[in-house]
Formats: C-alpha cells, sequence, structure tokens
C-alpha cells in the first residue's frame, strides 16, 4: 500500500499560530487605544470639575457681594444710582470674571434694585492655536 505524500495531518498548525498573532495583537491594540481614551477622558473631567468648582464658588462670593448691597439698601446706607446701572464683578479663573449689572429701583422691586443681567465674561485675548499643519490637498 503506498502512502499518499499530498496529505499532511500537521498542516493547520501554522494558521492556527498566525491566527492567534493576530488576535492578540489586536487585542493589545485595542486594550492601549482604550486605556490611552479613558486617560484622555478623565483629564477632561478634572478640567470640567475645576472649572465648574472654579465657577460657582465665584458666584457664591458675588451672591455674598450682592446679599452686602441689599442691606446697605434696606438700611439707607447707599443709594442705587437713578439712572444707568451698577455693576458688580467676581473672578472665576485665568481671565474669566462673573458679571452681575444692577439697574436702579425699577417698579415692584421695593425701591433696592433690578437685576439685568449674569454673564461669564473673558477677559483675556483670544488667540488661535495655528500650530498644527493641515494638508490642503497640494503638493
Amino acid at each position: 500500500m503506498r502512502k499518499d505524500t499530498h496529505s499532511n495531518p500537521h498542516a493547520g498548525v501554522g494558521m492556527a499560530s498566525v491566527m492567534m498573532i493576530v488576535l492578540v495583537l489586536a487585542l493589545t491594540t485595542f486594550g492601549v487605544l482604550s486605556l490611552v481614551s479613558a486617560r484622555a477622558d478623565e483629564t477632561l473631567s478634572r478640567k470640567a470639575t475645576e472649572n465648574i468648582r472654579a465657577y460657582y464658588e465665584a458666584e457664591g462670593r458675588l451672591a455674598e457681594q450682592l446679599a452686602d448691597l441689599d442691606g446697605d439698601l434696606a438700611a439707607g446706607r447707599k443709594q442705587m444710582p437713578k439712572e444707568g446701572s451698577l455693576t458688580l464683578t467676581e473672578e472665576v479663573q485665568d481671565g474669566r470674571k462673573l458679571v452681575l449689572e444692577l439697574a436702579g429701583p425699577g417698579p415692584g422691586c421695593g425701591g433696592r434694585f433690578e437685576v439685568l443681567s449674569l454673564r461669564l465674561v473673558n477677559t483675556t485675548e483670544w488667540t488661535p492655536d495655528e500650530s498644527l499643519e493641515i494638508w490642503d490637498g497640494g503638493i
């Protein structure tokens, strides 16, 4: 009886090893990408938390200023301007401040003040980041 030289029982072992290596590399790549993404998310969350904390601390200080002004107006120690407005400001963080604009006594305000606006204002000049060179299609 003649043995068939074309059939090799170990022919599939090489392909299985290659597939296993590709699978391990793919899973490692996805793991590293997940780690990098998680670290970026953590950094962004910390910055957002710090910005929110600074905003609400500034808003609290601004509320204290407003309460002091309200007490002075109620006691008659201060007078609101009849025309124009009064502005209270409080620094938030890194070139940003809260601006509260008050108007003189209006109808139904009890002779004290009327809040016109509360806004967050950027006090620094914006400069675009042009450090990234983007391909414009030319050679």
